[in-house]
């Protein structure tokens, strides 16, 4: 006699068999997913964990050689005083982390233009200091200005990816050119937070320019401002550069 049930279940085992093998693909692509969604990390030593670099006596200028420092006109000023000379530098007037990526570099014997982000690859650096933000604050956000950030940072580790990669946070500005431009003095405070926690969670090394520089109003002292409320006086580049020299951590292996 006929099992009508009988010829169905050879079917019902490889139906199982198909869903188990399905169900493992989906979740082999999942996992897949979760690698490529996973955000690549910096170059960190392991006796020195990120974000924070520990304090010691001023480097000299042989642990800048591999170095580039990222910025804007600000940066340009670091160069101009020659205190750093081993450094590399690429700066442009009013750059921030949302425009790293436009060419706006032209280089003598080349007929393209570069974007900052391929000139700093073209230094081939092991030590990449960032201190771009500055201009971004005074119009947007720091939530807005972090997230340009992270974009930047993942476009650096790519490029760079054996670049150990400090970031500065932005100096306050003067108390009359936030009140000029309708900014709140915490939001300078807030991007220094955030800085620093982006930094941590990416394996970077952060340096709190912001904190050494602002007064109890929470705005650049008037002995630091350089006239214009955005800009800073030569000593307090120097706290920067100081600063700067007395947080360095060894690159790895060395």
């Amino acid at each position: 006699m006929w099992n009508r049930h009988a010829g169905l279940q050879p079917h019902h085992r490889a139906d199982g068999r198909l869903l188990t093998l399905l169900l493992l693909a989906l979740l082999m692509l999942g996992c897949v997913a979760a690698q490529a969604e996973t955000p690549s990390q910096g170059v960190c030593h392991p006796d020195y964990p990120a974000p924070l670099a520990p304090e010691h006596e001023p480097t000299g200028d042989e642990y800048f050689t591999d170095a580039v420092f990222v910025g804007d006109s600000m940066m340009e000023y670091v160069e101009l005083l020659g205190e750093i000379p081993t450094a590399e530098y690429v700066w442009q007037i009013g750059m921030g982390p949302a425009t790293v990526g436009i060419k706006q570099f032209r280089v003598r014997g080349e007929t393209e233009n570069f974007s900052a982000l391929e000139m700093i690859a073209r230094c081939e650096p092991r030590k990449i200091y960032i201190m771009l933000g500055a201009n971004g604050l005074d119009w947007y956000p720091s939530d807005t200005v972090i997230a340009d950030y992270e974009v930047m940072v993942d476009q650096l580790i790519a490029l760079c990816p054996e670049a150990m990669i400090y970031v500065l946070s932005a100096p306050p500005g003067s108390t009359s050119m936030m009140d000029q431009l309708g900014i709140v003095p915490g939001r300078y405070a807030d991007f220094a937070t955030k800085l620093e926690a982006l930094a941590a969670r990416r394996d970077l090394y952060f340096l709190d320019l912001y904190s050494i520089l602002v007064d109890e109003k929470g705005a650049l002292p008037r002995v630091y401002d350089s006239g214009d409320g955005f800009h800073m006086t030569t000593a307090a580049y120097q706290l920067m550069i100081d600063m700067v020299r007395r947080h360095t951590v060894p690159y790895p292996n060395e």
